[in-house]
């Protein structure tokens, strides 16, 4: 298995993909919660660092990167992306 096999297989395989992913997406910058419905209904927590946390089930790989096109236009500059297990976000 080559490394984009096991890239897909990790990322894109299982009965979790139907019911998507979670994720946290950190940005620096601030918006408020009203931008939460425009930015698939992750939730929005601004942070005291200046920094802003968005978090949320995301379907696919496909509106990830739609969320982060939207942040990209805003010039919102992306400090990180982390898909977060179930386990770990309990």
């Amino acid at each position: 298995m080559d490394q984009e096999d096991r890239y897909t297989d990790r990322c894109c395989s299982g009965s979790s993909h139907s019911a998507g992913r979670f994720f946290e997406i950190r940005v620096k910058g601030h918006l408020d919660s009203k931008w939460s419905d425009w930015l698939e209904g992750l939730e929005v927590e601004l942070l005291d660092n200046g920094e802003m946390m968005l978090s949320g089930t995301l379907v696919d790989q496909a509106a990830l990167m739609g969320v982060l096109n939207k942040l990209n236009g805003l010039n919102l500059t992306l400090l990180s992306v982390s898909q977060v297990s179930r386990m770990e976000q309990d």
